[in-house]
Parts: structure tokens; sequence; C-alpha cells
């Protein structure tokens, strides 16, 4: 799929200073934040949250009627699922990451993947996800959605790639938390813009 340039151009320097935060020791995904709070307050359960083997859930009821909450979460879907094959060979070839992730999205899980490869770790096992079409906004010039994740990475582990022995990671990270995503519609295609990990449980 052909990107637009000025869509590059216009996150380059929100992903550089985003990515610039990230190290091995607290990729977002896998290490999470500090499970300092009580995650019962401001979140809302998210039906469906224990450990699956699936990494793209069903959509919701509310939401099948519409083709254009379908098309975001597919995108989302495929997103992960790319996200996911990338970490547990801790390499972006191969997968559809290009293909369903821009911007912030993809060079974040590039940095990320990166960062695994040097330090020789890989994942195994998937996440546990619940997203949820909060908004589609077809009026703008490029048509956006919102999307609300609760991502559950207890059973997704990080391993040494020769030994296969799993890494420490801290004790009081927190392995639920909800993700603010942001997709578009670029060339008649929803694609992940920015997903972002709050610093809250769910």
């Amino acid at each position: 799929m052909t990107i637009a340039p000025f869509h590059i151009r216009r996150h380059t320097s929100r992903v550089a200073a985003g990515i610039a935060a990230v190290t091995l020791g607290s990729l977002a995904v896998l290490t999470g934040c500090s499970n300092n709070d009580d995650p019962g307050q401001g979140a809302k359960p998210a039906a469906g949250s224990s450990p699956t083997s699936s990494s793209s859930p069903s959509p919701s009821p509310s939401q099948t009627a519409d083709p254009d909450a379908q098309a975001v979460l597919a995108a989302y879907n495929h997103y992960w699922d790319a996200k996911a094959a990338a970490y547990a060979k801790a390499s972006v070839a191969g997968t559809d990451l290009e293909k369903y992730a821009v911007g912030e999205a993809r060079t974040a899980t590039e940095y990320e993947v990166k960062a695994l490869a040097k330090k020789g770790f890989i994942t195994t096992g998937q996440p546990s996800r619940s997203p949820e079409v909060t908004k589609v906004d077809l009026s703008r010039k490029v048509p956006s959605a919102t999307v609300r994740d609760c991502v559950d990475v207890s059973s997704w582990k990080l391993v040494d790639r020769k030994t296969g022995s799993p890494v420490q990671l801290p004790k009081e990270r927190r392995t639920k938390y909800i993700s603010a995503v942001t997709a578009e519609k670029w060339n008649g295609q929803w694609v992940i813009l920015r997903a972002k990990q709050e610093d809250r449980g769910c």
C-alpha cells in the first residue's frame, strides 16, 4: 500500500519524541506500568479479558452492523497479529506490519523489535485483548476512528532466544492496561496510526 508522504512528515517529530523514552527495560506492551493504583478506579472492566490463544477477538454485537467499525476492528486485529508475529521472532520481516501500521504505531513497534533483537529476546504466547470502537469520523478529509482496548499481557512471555529461559520482569508491573488507539483511513484502507498505553489498569 502506498503511504501518503504528508502523513509521514506530519508525525515524524512526535514519533521521534515518543520512541526516545522507550527502552528495553520498559517495553510498554510487555513490562507495563507500575501497578500502584486500583485498577477498579476510573476503568471499566472489560468482558472476555482473560488470556486466550487468539489475538484477534470478535467485534462486539453493537459493532457488527457498522461496516466501518468492523473494518477498523479488522485492521486493528491485523495490526496486533503482525506485532505479535514480529515480537515472536524479533523481526518485522515477513509480517504485515507495514500494511496495517503507520506513523507512531509502526515506528514504535519497529524500534521495540530492534531492541528485542539486540538483547537476544523473543516472545512466546499471545496477549489477550478486548477492543471496542468508540468513534468513527467519516466527515474529515482523512477519516479517523478511535478504539479503546483492554490488553492483558500476562500470557505473553519474554524469553531468551537461545535458551528459551524466561526473562525476569518487574513484579510490580501492570499486566492489564487500557490502550487508546487512533486509526485513519488511507487510500481506502484503515490503518493504525497510534496505540497509546494509558497509566491505568482495566
